[in-house]
């Protein structure tokens, strides 16, 4: 079976997620060696390690060095809920937190951020990208670009509230992107994409802009969570 082009590890991701998900893969079930599926499918074996590796971010499989790859679950681990700290009341609660003060911190970190400030937005997106580039999904660094844009605000207060959640900031966030590869809504190149817009905007001092953005990227984030069934819609 031979593969056409789009992003070829997504579409190998997903035939993969469609066997599990179908029991033609089951739970314990070895996959074929990364030599054998790129036979499979003519593509190479970087492509079919990307696929994997989405896969293992989503806990579908595990790989074994030395032994192989094996189906883990049948369904994904989207949010970590085995922890009191994060529940589905909880990470709505940090969505509406986000979407009252990121899209005032975006605004006001146009106005008032430093040469310095930009640069640690655009470190934090560095270290993002480096880590969709090696399969990780990045969301310390997403984390580190959302808090530099509250630090830029130079308002301490509203710094705080969202430093003193930061890591239930980072789980929801792990969460999220989890949905967007094993629902194949988003690539990772189009959530840089909208990191990268915000701060051009950031940059160029244009808080009404730096705002719609922030409000345009929770708003997305709000849409998956619900069509996910993570949160509701009121």
């Amino acid at each position: 079976m031979k593969i056409s082009n789009q992003k070829i590890y997504e579409q190998i991701a997903d035939i993969l997620i469609q066997q599990i998900e179908d029991g033609v893969l089951k739970e314990g079930d070895r996959l074929p060696s990364i030599q054998k599926l790129a036979e499979e499918y003519g593509v190479s074996n970087a492509s079919i390690r990307e696929a994997l590796n989405a896969l293992r971010i989503i806990g579908l499989i595990d790989i074994k060095h030395g032994y192989g790859t094996f189906v883990k679950q049948k369904q994904p681990q989207l949010f970590d809920f085995t922890s009191q700290a994060l529940t589905q009341k909880r990470v709505r609660e940090i969505l509406e937190l986000r979407e009252v003060v990121e899209v005032a911190t975006a605004r006001l970190a146009a106005l008032r951020r430093t040469e310095e400030e930009l640069q640690v937005m655009e470190e934090a997106l560095d270290e993002m990208n480096r880590a969709i580039a090696h399969h990780q999904s990045g969301e310390e660094g997403d984390l580190k670009f959302h808090l530099a844009i509250a630090k830029a605000s130079d308002n301490h207060l509203l710094y705080e509230l969202l430093n003193n959640i930061a890591d239930l900031i980072q789980q929801t966030m792990k969460g999220t992107r989890h949905i967007y590869i094993y629902s194949r809504q988003k690539t990772m190149e189009k959530l840089m994409e909208e990191h990268r817009v915000i701060l051009e905007a950031i940059k160029n001092k244009d808080s009404a802009s730096s705002a719609n953005l922030m409000t345009a990227h929770l708003a997305e984030i709000r849409q998956t969570l619900v069509e996910n069934y993570i949160v509701n819609e009121h």
